[in-house]
């Protein structure tokens, strides 16, 4: 597929989307992901985190699209708290921060959690500036011929840095308002190939 904008592989993707919005397929998707999203950003402001329930964690889980439940729940309330305040609020660069918090062997690794849930946690936080690094995503890259050699090697903090250029790239040339919506395109193009679609 030519990667270029304007392309017919861009437009595909647009037309996908928009085949996908009208036929309710991404209903599912935007209720579990975002349909709360507005509520979850409240609950990882920085006045309101130490405040933050397991409950509440879990719910951030789940909606991140996190699977190991039970390696999640056995963190204590006070360390995710933590390592979502290291997350979002300290003054180490965001590559740093990133890395501590998703790679195994990361002082801020929470048990279960990887660069899903730290990547949706900052989306949430600002959907304008940061994207979901998941397997969508990283198909996605691959469809438009732009998953670049390097995001598979070196440390996570780079490669998510990586990751965040060029769905920068594809998020202006598909015309995007955010992150949340590029997410979306990569939940319709997945479930359109998984259904034999494409």
């Amino acid at each position: 597929m030519d990667a270029t904008p304007g392309s017919t592989g861009w437009l595909e993707l647009k037309e996908e989307y928009r085949r996908a919005l009208d036929e309710g397929r991404l209903d599912q998707h935007r209720k579990r992901r975002w349909s709360r999203a507005q509520e979850f950003a409240g609950w990882l402001a920085q006045d309101q985190l130490p405040g933050l329930s397991m409950d509440q964690a879990m719910a951030l889980f789940r909606a991140s699209g996190g699977v190991r439940t039970a390696e999640f729940k056995s963190n204590h309330p006070e360390e995710i708290r933590d390592v979502l305040d290291f997350l979002l609020y300290d003054s180490v660069k965001l590559e740093g921060r990133f890395d501590e918090c998703a790679a195994e062997g990361g002082g801020f690794k929470l048990e279960g959690a990887g660069k899903e849930f730290v990547s949706y946690i900052l989306c949430l936080r600002d959907p304008s500036l940061f994207a979901i690094w998941d397997n969508r995503a990283e198909a996605l890259l691959r469809r438009v011929g732009m998953l670049a050699p390097k995001m598979r090697t070196g440390p996570m903090g780079i490669r998510y840095l990586d990751m965040l250029e060029i769905l920068s790239q594809v998020r202006y040339h598909l015309g995007l308002a955010d992150f949340q919506a590029l997410d979306e395109i990569g939940y319709a193009a997945s479930n359109r190939r998984r259904k034999g679609h494409v």
